[in-house]
């Protein structure tokens, strides 16, 4: 790949988001995967990059390997292959890695038998005569070196030795030396003939391992640095290295030791005759038939990579597009020896990711601990004393205590609420009275259908949001009760169902309390309930495999996210809007299926643009009178500024802003404010604050007079980013409520004839649980996260019976859930997609005066996979928006 030439300044900068990759590679070198074919990374530069940057890194990366201040203890055994270090070849590099990674080691001895055996062979001599006379140098020489490194044989023959020094005890040294080395050096011989390195004898075509070192002694007919010899020394080290790192028993001390991974550095590997190339290389001819546990290998290039290395395909213009495609291949291995991670051209020049670099731990590799003797010691005496119980006289042993209570799940807080998370029979998170009926009817339903999935396999997802109300609060129901009722429909229907691959899905409740307070850790109140932190710590017991809902943009909310990403566990969420949610900074881990601020903005401006309907109840180009909470960044501020962005540009703005908190600037307190802008520029209502709040917007507009009560025979349009769940399900009476109101509101669905639809099918699955209740398309979104989640775990079960949530994660970076039949519209999720693309949005009017219902705008990918190019009806039709392009006024 050509490359810009080598910039002069003194020194080379980090490629921007580079923190990024080396914090997988961290977690790589501290804590192994089980891949079998892990491939060696050889770092490139983007063309117009400066590319000294690849191997400045690597060169950077071996101190985050070394011992920490105050430690004299490497972090991962790991060795520099450097052409500046090392004049020979092949040889010289695989005699620098044997002997760093002896020297590197944590704790412990690292025993490299194979690869000394096998290099012992090309400093031996082979003799004259018939082949056993041929061999016999070659045996003796191996022979020595194995003196050299087992201290029991060396005993043996010292011991011998001094026998013979007496006169007493010189009879017994012919008997002595026969027992303790001429008996050995036999076992020794008989061992490399019969069955010790069969490997090296099928490598090179011969009968055993003796018969093939003569052919790469030091008069040999092969040379030390041809292939084969190279393939042979290379799979002896990795040989060794996976011996020393196997899998123990759990009653071993070492059970929990040596996870790490070896790691080998190579700076250049420009110099085709170069060490390092020559490494490089033979890994890619042996890795491509053999396994490469537990060996990493980072390499760095400047000019043309070689022809064997894989290009990852990263989307580099995605600040985690390498990093991801690196964890997958590091996780799940690689067809492909060798990859090319090709690093983005662009430089870190504001320092971020050199800070993030340097104030990042290094490798944090598990240390050896006395407590790992602990296991195999009490274990086996807690075994016996255990037996003695059983079989003792019962009278002996006084009556078992009671166990003590376990710590509670569901904790009352300050606000009169009751957060945590249940399964529905643990505890309950309803407050006492009318106030929490529909969460406890919930829980009761949770309950029942969670006691149907039988006790052996299964997956658990976990519902977390806001489910209750604070006291003295005016919002609605929260939202994300009828979006639970949609995942407990689909609940019912997959563990009723009959699939290939089923697993049954467990629901657990998780209440944040209202605002998101109490979902994540506050520095700011560290002692309050941490709901995030319950379900963490419950994910092994109950099998968590994702968490669904959150249903809110706030900071809360994505520390929320935060926390799960840190513990692996990924995140689909809905009814989430907000663009930091979907940013720069969100967690890798984290998805949803609603549409973002983003999408919805331009959608609802160039609807009040050109909508006949908005024509019909203003005058001129709409003069749009925007409500919004200033105090609400992360939802209502980040709409609102997107809003004006599409909007500000082509019609009249006025803001009126309050807060959805008491104690601050109230509803009632904006009513008249409202009204009389509205009225004084014949324009609408865009109201872009929660939807729970909007009932006491237009109650207190009902009661302010004035401006809020338009002449008999007109109305006030208004149109809301969303509307109230009540609003939605019984139009008629909403109508009734506010008489002097024309409501219309953007949603992620609307009803159709079509009984083939999926919102069709979702409705009939709906009221197959709830009976007479409506659904609606809050109710859909939460239907379709679960079915996700589900379809991704059922997918994972041909190769692994044992999904973990990582586990679901990988798919979705690396195949991702295309095309999706959701009945809040077709669903695309992956690697490159933490929201659908062109995500259906609807709009729909609550009519005046018996509140029918009309669907006024239908973009994106609808439910019955039409995608519109216009929306409106013939003949006043206009262009749908769609990502990434701006609508057309």
């Amino acid at each position: 790949m050509p490359n810009s030439p080598t910039p002069t300044d003194a020194s080379p900068r980090y490629p921007r988001w580079a923190d990024r990759l080396i914090r997988q590679l961290d977690a790589f070198a501290a804590t192994r995967s089980r891949a079998e074919r892990v491939p060696a990374l050889v770092l490139s530069r983007q063309e117009g990059g400066d590319v000294r940057a690849p191997a400045f890194m690597i060169r950077e990366y071996e101190h985050r390997l070394s011992p920490v201040r105050g430690t004299t203890h490497f972090q991962v055994p790991h060795a520099v292959v450097d052409d500046k270090e090392l004049t020979g070849g092949f040889l010289a590099a695989i005699d620098r890695v044997a002997v760093r990674f002896q020297l590197t080691m944590p704790s412990g001895r690292l025993r490299l038998p194979s690869f000394h055996t096998c290099r012992a062979v090309l400093e031996a001599e082979r003799g004259t005569g018939d082949l056993q006379a041929q061999q016999q140098p070659i045996v003796d020489e191996l022979y020595t070196a194995l003196l050299t490194r087992r201290r029991s044989l060396r005993t043996g023959a010292r011991v011998a030795e001094l026998l013979g020094q007496h006169l007493l005890t010189g009879w017994l040294q012919g008997l002595v030396t026969a027992l303790i080395v001429g008996f050995p050096k036999l076992c020794y011989r008989f061992r490399l003939r019969h069955w010790g390195l069969r490997w090296v004898a099928d490598e090179s075509n011969a009968t055993c391992f003796l018969d093939a070192a003569l052919a790469f002694c030091r008069d040999g007919e092969l040379d030390a640095e041809d292939p084969r010899v190279r393939r042979i020394l290379l799979r002896a080290l990795l040989t060794d290295l996976r011996r020393a790192t196997r899998s123990r028993t759990w009653l071993s001390h070492v059970w929990a030791r040596r996870r790490w991974s070896f790691v080998v550095l190579v700076p250049e590997i420009d110099d085709v005759d170069g060490a390092g190339r020559a490494f490089l290389g033979t890994f890619e001819e042996l890795a491509g038939v053999q396994p490469s546990r537990p060996l990493l290998v980072l390499a760095a290039c400047a000019g043309t990579p070689p022809a064997y290395a894989a290009p990852i395909d990263a989307d580099l213009r995605r600040p985690n597009g390498i990093p991801d495609k690196v964890f997958t291949y590091l996780k799940e291995g690689s067809a492909e020896p060798v990859r090319l991670v090709t690093l983005p051209a662009e430089d870190d020049t504001e320092g971020t990711a050199k800070e993030r670099i340097e104030t990042h731990p290094g490798v944090m590799a598990r240390r050896d601990r006395p407590l790992d003797w602990l296991r195999p010691a009490v274990l086996p005496a807690l075994a016996l004393a255990s037996a003695g119980a059983l079989l003792a006289p019962h009278y002996l042993w006084p009556a078992p205590s009671p166990e003590p209570p376990a710590a509670p799940s569901c904790v009352t807080v300050g606000t009169g609420e009751r957060v945590g998370v249940t399964d529905g029979r643990q505890c309950s998170l309803a407050v006492p009275g009318s106030r929490g009926k529909e969460l406890r009817d919930l829980e009761r339903q949770v309950a029942r259908e969670n006691a149907l999935v039988p006790g052996g396999r299964y997956r658990t997802l976990v519902f977390l949001a806001p489910l209750s109300l604070q006291n003295g609060v005016y919002d609605d129901p929260p939202v994300g009760l009828q979006i639970l009722r949609g995942a407990i429909a689909q609940q019912h229907r997959l563990n009723a169902g009959v699939r290939q691959n089923k697993m049954p899905i467990r629901l657990l409740i998780a209440n944040t309390g209202q605002y998101f307070k109490y979902g994540a850790r506050s520095a700011r109140s560290p002692k309050d309930p941490d709901v995030t932190r319950m379900i963490v710590e419950r994910r092994r017991k109950d099998h968590i495999a994702a968490v669904i809902g959150l249903t809110q943009s706030r900071p809360e909310s994505l520390e929320a996210a935060r926390e799960l990403d840190q513990a692996g566990i990924p995140v689909i969420a809905n009814g989430v809007t907000g663009s930091n949610m979907v940013g720069p900074e969100s967690p890798q881990r984290y998805f949803q299926i609603s549409a973002p601020n983003a999408r919805v903005a331009p959608v609802l401006a160039d609807f009040i643009e050109h909508s006949p309907t908005v024509h019909g109840l203003s005058s001129g180009t709409p003069h749009a009178v925007v409500v919004y909470d200033p105090t609400d960044a992360y939802f209502s501020t980040d709409l609102k500024n997107l809003f004006l962005d599409s909007y500000g540009k082509h019609g009249g703005v006025d803001l009126v802003g309050f807060s959805e908190k008491p104690g601050a600037t109230t509803p009632d307190n904006i009513a008249t404010d409202v009204c009389n802008k509205v009225s004084a520029t014949h324009g609408i209502i865009v109201y872009l604050g929660r939807s729970g709040v909007l009932p006491s917007l237009l109650n207190a507009m009902q009661s302010a007079g004035g401006h809020c009560q338009p002449p008999e025979g007109s109305t006030i349009p208004l149109i809301a980013e969303s509307a109230p769940i009540d609003f939605q399900l019984h139009p008629a009476e909403t109508a009734r409520a506010y008489p002097y109101m024309t409501l219309m509101y953007e949603t992620a669905n609307a009803p159709t004839q079509d009984p083939r639809d999926p919102y069709a099918q979702f409705t009939r699955d709906f009221a197959a649980v709830f009976g007479g209740r409506s659904a609606d398309a809050d109710a859909a979104g939460g239907f379709d996260t679960v079915g996700i989640v589900t379809k991704v775990v059922e997918n994972l079960l041909p190769a692994s019976h044992d999904v973990q949530p990582n586990d679901i994660y990988l798919w979705l970076t690396a195949h991702g859930v295309s095309q999706y039949p959701g009945a809040s519209g077709v669903l695309r999720l992956d690697g490159k997609h933490k929201y659908p693309p062109d995500k259906a949005v609807f709009i729909r009017e609550i009519g005046q005066p018996d509140g029918a219902t009309a669907t006024l705008l239908s973009c994106g990918i609808l439910p019955n996979r039409q995608h519109p190019a216009r929306w409106g009806s013939e003949p006043d039709t206009f262009p749908c928006p769609r990502d990434g392009s701006p609508p057309a006024f």
